[in-house]
């Protein structure tokens, strides 16, 4: 067999062969990833929203195959990893799951749900939909372990619709709280998104950000049946992108407040 350069492929040495096959192995690798993308962007909008490709690099280290050789050669190849947009979600829940908190009234009989509310830091503030607590001080926290415990408003605020409230520093046990980690940037038209809701169990919502209506508010396609007073909005990172409150619902029921707003100014 005589290959391209005209060499007899039986006097190649061995470290030859192995770069040659490496040199074929990284040449169809580049070949099939042409070929995904090229189906993907054939593929109807629907099903290509539901996938993201990643391109990772892998170094590959052969070892000398004999005397006289000299150091290891380093090949390095690109290849295509297709990740299910789905997979993204489940993770970006499960991190956001420990800092999401249930709000109930204070009663020892029958409490009614208020809404959800996001942990903010390991003190225990929580941040929550202002209009779903009424002119209440104070309300029932109940922790994603079902336990519950007494928090006060430690503030409000009207532009926003946000309401702060601290866990009481009283009781026999100490919560852990988990803190959300806050997206540091806004939202940018057409990012999928995902709201967490439900009263009793926890349910989520996927949609897309549909427009950027302010600074500070942004509109979704979660349908407003699946969002509640205080619903976290997060991104498939599973980084807080905003919360539903009575100022954003006012503008449209799909709305949430920009995340943003939560992340201290810098001291001057």
């Amino acid at each position: 067999m005589v290959y391209s350069g005209g060499m007899d492929i039986e006097q190649l040495s061995k470290s030859q062969i192995i770069l040659l096959t490496l040199l074929v192995s990284f040449v169809t690798s580049i070949a099939t990833g042409i070929v995904t993308v090229s189906l993907m962007d054939q593929a109807p909008p629907a099903i290509a929203q539901t996938v993201n490709r990643v391109i990772e690099r892998t170094v590959e280290a052969v070892a000398p195959g004999g005397k006289g050789q000299s150091a290891a050669t380093v090949v390095t190849q690109e290849k295509t990893i297709v990740v299910k947009e789905s997979e993204l979600i489940s993770q970006a829940v499960k991190k956001i799951s420990p800092s999401i908190v249930r709000l109930y009234t204070i009663s020892s009989d029958d409490a009614a749900f208020l809404g959800l509310g996001v942990v903010l830091d390991r003190d225990g503030t929580v941040a929550a939909d202002s209009s779903s607590l009424g002119d209440s001080a104070q309300a029932a926290i109940q922790l994603p372990d079902g336990s519950r415990i007494r928090a006060f408003v430690r503030g409000r605020d009207k532009d926003s619709g946000l309401a702060f409230l601290v866990a009481s520093s009283t009781g026999t046990t100490t919560p852990s709280w988990t803190p959300a980690t806050v997206s540091t940037e806004h939202a940018v038209l057409g990012d999928t998104v995902v709201a967490l809701s439900g009263k009793t169990v926890a349910r989520i919502a996927q949609g897309l950000v549909t427009a950027v209506l302010s600074d500070t508010v942004m509109d979704t396609s979660i349908p407003s049946e699946s969002i509640y007073g205080g619903s976290p909005l997060i991104n498939t990172d599973g980084d807080l992108l905003g919360i539903s409150t009575g100022v954003s619902r006012s503008l449209s029921q799909n709305g949430f407040i920009s995340a943003t707003l939560l992340i201290p100014a810098p001291e001057q």
